[in-house]
């Protein structure tokens, strides 16, 4: 580096990536628990649907789009390139959400 600024400047820019990065982690991890719980309820039985399709129906969605967001994921074998799906952030805190 020719300077500190420029040291500064990559710092600077690496630690807005690593939050940006540590964010999406945390919602991840909190869709994934929620995810899971909910897929051994509402998928585990069949008298689910009956009993409770609103709700089946509600996970279904959004087990739809949590599968086809994983499978996004999993073809960027590295954590920084998943930063680069569109909306990741935002998709993670609305499934946390629903």
């Amino acid at each position: 580096y020719r300077s500190v600024r420029e040291f500064q400047e990559e710092g600077k820019l690496w630690e807005d990536r690593l939050t940006k990065l540590r964010a999406a982690f945390d919602s991840w991890v909190d869709v994934q628990r929620r995810w899971v719980y909910l897929e051994g309820i509402l998928f585990g039985s069949s008298d689910i649907k009956a009993q409770l399709p609103a709700e089946w129906s509600r996970f279904k969605s959004v087990d739809s789009e949590f599968v086809q967001l994983m499978r996004r994921i999993a073809n960027r074998p590295f954590a920084m390139e998943a930063l680069n799906i569109e909306n990741l952030q935002r998709t993670l805190e609305r499934l946390g959400n629903l």
